[in-house]
């Protein structure tokens, strides 16, 4: 973030860049008031899918979409085109309900086509598609024609004879966007049609020197949409994978793979992995619940708690189901780098904090940190860990490079935990093999990773297993060059590397050394691309339409998701509005949690500099909203949540804040980390009140009233947290 900032600034300054930031804060730094490259956009919180829908809906109208790309079929088509990356736009869809298939592809078996045949370098035939093309208006394979229809609407005949209506992709985007007016999107997000317009017009005035990506916006009850309509911006101008446009991120060197020095993945009689995750990313008409509930002949929805399209694992989610013991019950929790608690949205609600304490609910949690965080404080055991400079890591890099870049983070400091032999202290990484060991388990020990000389290495502390990482990126492809004795010693890694010598072979450790010395294994500045072409991106179809998600049913209604971008308002799992629970006369303000200039989870809190530099943070306000409910700059305020919460704080009112917006920093309002005094053996520890000062919105979002039990509010989807929206009320004290 640190680098993207700079950048954009220097760019924005000398007027190479320009750039749009859409938040319903002003947060300073890239973007102010004085700056003519940049500009803020106020909208209100959970509508940026509303905001994007006009600007889809603009686009199309206004002819201002990449026609070329999104007609081409493959990704060999779109190359010939100048392009580097290629949609879904052109493909039809079974709109005909009654239709088996409903609402996915159509397929070459579909409407009796033969599929291609499968090439001689090919292992499997890939997954056909059928587009109309273009020259005959017939319906053919995705990949025997390199430009297809995209507006096409109507029937093909199936493999029956029979009549079957389809349509594009696009065409049902277009359809989906005009659902509404733009005057309509309007005053769903705050943004005037004037404003949509204009940002409509700069974007597609660049060609593929654009792009558009989101952040903190996403986590809210209508996150999946905001996500999905960003992505669908790129897909319309042509940009992915261009110099200019929107490229992949976190591009490595293997490391922790099967590379060129160590197998570090297949492990000798290492157990299957499988089950249901505990996000509940995964489809519930296969669980035992379903299963149940049609052998009893009852309705199989809705589900006990919500289960979401099989996506990403949505992490906030695990808390939940935790306490609620569903779908399963938890019988240890490990809690690692993690302070749920403090970061998931509700899980900071007395209820949630009594069950993770009931033995009954979960009998074992075991926390390996740094310091006396929240859900440390709940644990049965502590285990001591280090900080990065006591630790070993692979770091990469977010999207301001190109190319590839593999860092090596080691020990450069004596660790204050625990000493447990010679160069051996107290951390997670020792504690996991410790733990094994104990316990028999495979890939640990004497002979846990097996070498690409047939030969096995041991897996006795953490060096062992991250410097054979190392080794791996080392020598892929070209390996790096040897470190030379005179660099070494200049720099005193000949002396400091020595406590590790026997985590390596000999000839592996000047190379390796080489990259140690180096911070890691990076491509120089700009070598990620062939001419205006990355050379990493990502060569399957971008996915206007997601079949995935159409064919996904709302655990919760039985109802399937859209397959495209909508603009959804915010709703609970039952399917009602939130502001028909909680009426916005009652609730009029949405709260927004933003990351503080000077403080996070835990910096900030634990530094006596920063904690005197931003002690506190505030609740924020509109100044047309203060004049509205009697409030002032400075007043004392109760925040009260719509479900019960409520905190108090220091009002700050603010122009860079959107009408009907409480904003608050997020990483204050600790109870823990030194907030509260804890004995250990004899000694006392703890109790600086200025710790806990501030507000922690988190602490009091929406929990769910779909049900009984305690669920945070989030995106049915997906399962994101609604860390953004809800429905609060201010009151002075």
């Amino acid at each position: 973030m640190q680098a993207k900032a700079r950048q954009a600034a220097s760019e924005s300054t000398d007027g190479k860049l320009k750039f749009a930031v859409v938040d319903p804060i002003m947060l300073g730094g890239a973007i102010s008031t004085s700056g003519k490259n940049t500009e803020w956009v106020p909208i209100a919180p959970t509508t940026d899918s509303s905001f994007v829908m006009a600007l889809v809906q603009w686009i199309i109208t206004n002819k201002r979409y990449n026609a070329d790309y999104i007609s081409s079929t493959t990704f060999t088509a779109a190359k010939k085109k100048g392009f580097n990356s290629f949609t879904n736009a052109s493909y039809l869809v079974i709109t005909d309900p009654a239709h088996k298939n409903a609402r996915r592809l159509l397929r070459p078996e579909d409407v009796g086509i033969t599929p291609p045949a499968v090439k001689p370098d090919q292992k499997e035939a890939s997954e056909a598609f059928i587009v109309i093309d273009k020259a005959t208006g017939k319906p053919v394979n995705h990949s025997e024609t390199d430009e297809a229809e995209v507006f096409f609407k109507g029937t093909v005949v199936d493999k029956n004879g029979t009549s079957l209506a389809v349509e594009t992709v696009f065409s049902l985007l277009k359809t989906n966007v005009m659902h509404h007016t733009m005057k309509e999107y309007s005053l769903k997000c705050g943004v005037s049609v004037k404003k949509i317009s204009s940002i409509a017009k700069e974007l597609t005035s660049h060609g593929v020197k654009v792009g558009i990506d989101g952040l903190g916006n996403t986590a809210s009850a209508t996150g999946m949409n905001t996500a999905y309509a960003i992505n669908i911006l790129n897909g319309l101008i042509g940009n992915i994978n261009k110099k200019g446009g929107m490229i992949q991120r976190r591009l490595v060197y293997p490391s922790r793979a099967k590379g060129p020095k160590y197998d570090l993945v297949t492990i000798e009689g290492q157990p299957k992995r499988g089950g249901v995750t505990l996000g509940r990313n995964s489809v519930y008409e296969k669980s035992t619940e379903y299963a149940n509930k049609k052998k009893a002949g009852k309705s199989p929805y809705p589900s006990r708690l919500p289960w979401h399209a099989p996506l990403l694992a949505a992490d906030n989610q695990a808390i939940f189901s935790i306490i609620n013991g569903y779908p399963y019950s938890t019988k240890i929790i490990i809690n690692w780098m993690n302070n749920p608690l403090f970061a998931t949205p509700a899980a900071a609600h007395k209820k949630v904090v009594e069950a993770l304490k009931n033995p009954d609910i979960v009998p074992l949690i075991i926390s390996c940190d740094t310091f006396m965080g929240e859900m440390t404080a709940l644990a049965d055991y502590v285990i001591p860990d280090t900080t990065p400079y006591e630790s070993w890591g692979l770091p990469d890099l977010e999207g301001n490079f190109a190319g590839k870049y593999t860092g090596l983070r080691w020990p450069v400091v004596e660790p204050l935990t625990t000493k447990l032999g010679e160069y051996r202290y107290a951390c997670y990484e020792n504690y996991l093999i410790d733990v094994a060991k104990m316990m028999k388990v495979p890939g640990y020990g004497d002979n846990a990773i097996a070498g690409s000389d047939k030969l096995t290495y041991p897996l006795n502390a953490p060096e062992d297993y991250f410097l054979k990482c190392a080794a791996n990126t080392s020598f892929f492809g070209t390996p790096l060059p040897k470190l030379s004795d005179q660099e070494a010693q200049m720099q005193g890694l000949d002396k400091a590397l020595m406590v590790w010598k026997n985590a390596l072979k000999p000839d592996e450790w000047p190379h390796v050394a080489y990259m140690i010395s180096r911070g890691g294994r990076f491509e120089p500045d700009g070598s990620g691309f062939e001419g205006d072409d990355h050379k990493y991106g990502h060569n399957g179809c971008f996915n206007i339409y997601s079949e995935l998600l159409a064919t996904t049913r709302n655990s919760m209604t039985g109802e399937f998701y859209q397959g495209l971008i909508s603009s959804e308002p915010e709703r609970f799992a039952n399917g009602k509005l939130l502001t028909d629970v909680y009426p916005a006369k009652v609730w009029p303000f949405k709260g927004v949690s933003y990351k503080a200039k000077l403080r996070s989870n835990s910096t900030g809190v634990n530094s006596p500099i920063l904690l005197s530099m931003s002690p506190e943070n505030y609740i924020e306000i509109n100044p047309k909203d203060a004049a509205k409910h009697n409030l002032k700059n400075g007043d004392r305020v109760r925040l009260i949540s719509a479900s019960g919460g409520t905190a108090e704080g220091i009002l700050q009112v603010r122009e860079g804040v959107s009408r009907g917006v409480i904003a608050v920093a997020f990483g204050y309002g600790h109870w823990e980390y030194g907030a509260r005094k804890h004995q250990i053996g004899t000694s006392s520890l703890g109790f600086d009140a200025k710790r806990a000062k501030g507000v922690l919105l988190s602490g009091i979002s929406l929990v769910d009233p779909s049900f009984e039990e305690p669920f945070g509010f989030s995106d049915m989807p997906t399962g994101a947290p609604a860390r953004n929206g809800g429905a609060y009320r201010l009151e002075k004290i």
